[in-house]
């Protein structure tokens, strides 16, 4: 051990009049650390900043006259409007179906979110013989973004 501590002193002394090799070793030990800094400040929240991420909705639910099975009509497509008017993550645009397609094919929307027309219909089946699975349609705009898709699909 006296012999390493003996070589490491004798290295520092010769440092003293050269001063390339100090910046350069000054430089070894900085920049490794720089690098994990901006880094880890760059993906410490990715989710942070999606408020600028513009996602088109279209809503052409209908409804649906449940009256035979619940008291009243029902819009769950409106529920979900009304929801996603409240969620400030991303930037929902509420358009009709032509608008927020042809935005898509633009690139003026990062992806589209279609609530057909037979939603809420679909979803009130559960209470009937004939079940239907209810789906909300999704379509995205991949050249305009690597991550956004990832974080839209999300």
């Amino acid at each position: 051990m006296k012999n390493i501590m003996r070589v490491f002193i004798r290295d520092l002394k010769n440092l003293n009049g050269n001063i390339t090799a100090i910046i350069v070793i000054i430089g070894i030990c900085i920049i490794p650390a720089l690098y994990a800094w901006f880094n880890i400040a760059a993906n410490w929240d990715p989710y942070g900043n999606t408020a600028g991420i513009k996602v088109a909705v279209a809503n052409m639910d209908q409804g649906y006259d449940a009256t035979e099975l619940l008291p009243g009509r029902i819009n769950i497509g409106d529920e979900i409007v009304s929801s996603l008017k409240d969620n400030e993550q991303i930037g929902w645009t509420f358009l009709d179906y032509d608008a927020a397609m042809e935005g898509v094919k633009r690139g003026d929307y990062y992806a589209a979110v279609i609530i057909p027309e037979d939603f809420s219909e679909k979803i009130a089946s559960f209470l009937t013989d004939n079940i239907e699975s209810p789906t909300i349609q999704y379509y995205v705009n991949e050249k305009k973004n690597a991550i956004a898709p990832k974080i839209t699909d999300t």
